[in-house]
């Protein structure tokens, strides 16, 4: 079973719970993934900073940051910055939808395992996320 919480702290979100469902859904099905719980959090610059920090001791706004909960199964809270993502979408020429999409896309491949701290690892994390995208944006 896949579930997916969403929490957005009075922030608004281009996304319906349910985007982030069907996302985290077809994410975890292409990765034959039966079993997650994954919780996405939309926060907005300062919160993402402060979070960063703390965790992670980088002192830097970031657009999505994932903390595995489990090494079992896959159980993890993603933090998604929607002002970040905003902006990205206008740097990158994209709707904020396919910028959300991304960032889902992202953030639900670290929490079932991927990395992307070597150059060889995010080459290879960038081009699944970008194919799942494609595919996503052809249903």
């Amino acid at each position: 079973m896949i579930a997916v919480a969403l929490s957005k702290d009075h922030i608004e979100t281009p996304f319906a719970a349910a985007q982030f469902r069907r996302i985290t859904e077809f994410v975890c099905r292409k990765e034959k993934v039966k079993n997650a719980e994954l919780s996405f959090v939309i926060i907005n610059d300062s919160t993402i900073r402060t979070i960063n920090r703390k965790f992670l001791k980088h002192d830097y706004v970031t657009d999505v940051i994932t903390f595995p909960l489990e090494h079992r199964q896959v159980n993890a809270e993603i933090y998604i910055n929607v002002q970040q993502a905003k902006r990205q979408a206008r740097e990158n020429g994209v709707t904020i939808k396919n910028e959300m999409t991304r960032l889902v896309v992202h953030g639900t491949l670290h929490a079932i395992g991927y990395d992307d701290t070597t150059e060889v690892s995010k080459k290879n994390m960038d081009s699944i996320q970008e194919r799942y995208i494609a595919e996503l944006s052809l249903k």
